[in-house]
């Protein structure tokens, strides 16, 4: 018999993650929840989705360790309307905007009306990514909203609690003043941080939570998700969910692309870039940072990332991710008998570090065809 934690039943939105239901239910029901949480892991796993089922839960009307989805409680939460939780995200900056402005003061009508968007979408489907237009950072407006609001009451007997999604978003003001809250956390108040870049974080923020790591979903999880969720057929979900790398948000950000160019753009990259060809390298190039999209780029180089981990793990005598890909890996294999996907694989992450850093995409794809050559020819 399946445990509570490994119930399809219990967090039925949130996918996979059965050590962290089973901690954190174990929690709840001896009444020990924490002021404060640090959930940490990889890009897309459900860290935002379990911090916003938590809030469900404690909220619903019907009680129980899974909210019901049905009364007024869980309805507003469908949309992110609660009174009494709060989604904390990057927003952008208004004009003449200063400290005591709320977050949305100093916002346009039309600027308003995008955030309320993108929270819908979130309630709807936590693992959503919320894209907001002029949104770097956390503001400090938002933090000295929670600073103003947590000592007023809640509507009902149950805790407000504040989801702060990509805490490492916060600037230092930001962090700060969170941090002065965190010191003396009001009663009846829960925060639930969280980041994929824990250290990125202040280790003041980071020790005055309860840190929980969260694993990358698996791929049987993911091919389910995708299937039920979306309706992707199997032999599609299996493919997407091979290339996710653990991540469901991925996964969704893939079935929204043209994977099958997409991929056959990271070998074509890698074959001109050992070739010599530097035309065909150069179209390559042109055409993946044309629209200047960082996370195509992104996207484009795990693709490559998976490509090459396919090949070292070939060579090695395992199974490939890239199944329809075999016969051009092998041959890869065996035509670079002494490459090392080690330092390739290395370069192509130092790229993605690059490119989310925002330095200019084209001289990153340049270099990395250099590196790529000199490490495997």
């Amino acid at each position: 018999m399946p445990s509570d934690a490994q119930s399809p039943l219990l967090w039925p939105r949130v996918i996979g993650q059965a050590r962290v239901k089973s901690l954190l239910l174990s929690t709840i029901r001896s009444n020990r929840l924490a002021h404060a949480y640090l959930f940490y892991g990889p890009e897309g796993v459900g860290k935002d989705a379990m911090g916003l089922e938590i809030a469900r839960m404690l909220h619903c009307e019907r009680g129980g360790d899974t909210a019901c989805g049905v009364c007024a409680s869980c309805v507003k939460m469908d949309t992110l309307q609660h009174p009494d939780v709060r989604l904390i995200t990057a927003l952008p900056v208004g004009k003449n905007e200063d400290r005591d402005d709320g977050p949305l003061d100093k916002l346009t009508a039309g600027e308003i009306e995008e955030i309320r968007t993108e929270l819908a979408k979130k309630g709807s489907d936590p693992y959503y990514a919320i894209s907001i237009a002029r949104a770097s950072s956390i503001k400090i407006n938002s933090i000295r909203d929670i600073r103003r609001e947590v000592p007023l009451s809640t509507l009902g007997r149950q805790r407000r609690v504040y989801v702060i999604s990509n805490a490492d978003e916060m600037g230092n003001e930001a962090a700060n003043m969170l941090l002065k809250t965190l010191e003396e956390p009001p009663p009846q108040t829960m925060f639930i941080l969280t980041t994929a870049h824990r250290e990125a974080l202040p280790q003041t923020i980071v020790s005055r939570c309860q840190q929980v790591r969260f694993d990358p979903i698996t791929e049987p999880e993911i091919q389910s998700a995708l299937m039920e969720r979306k309706g992707v057929d199997n032999a599609q979900a299996l493919l997407v969910a091979r290339l996710s790398d653990g991540s469901y948000s991925w996964a969704l950000e893939l079935l929204e692309k043209d994977l099958m160019q997409e991929r056959i753009d990271v070998v074509d990259f890698i074959s001109n870039t050992l070739g010599s060809r530097h035309i065909e390298v150069g179209e390559i190039i042109e055409h993946i940072t044309a629209e200047r999209d960082r996370d195509r780029v992104v996207r484009f180089l795990h693709l490559m990332l998976i490509w090459m981990r396919d090949a070292m793990v070939l060579a090695r005598g395992g199974s490939v991710i890239n199944v329809d890909q075999s016969e051009r890996l092998s041959k890869f294999v065996a035509v670079f008998p002494l490459a090392n996907l080690s330092a390739a694989m290395a370069d192509i992450e130092h790229a993605i570090s690059l490119v989310e850093r925002n330095v200019y995409i084209s001289l990153v794809l340049y270099s990395l065809a250099g590196r790529l050559k000199t490490n495997i020819l």
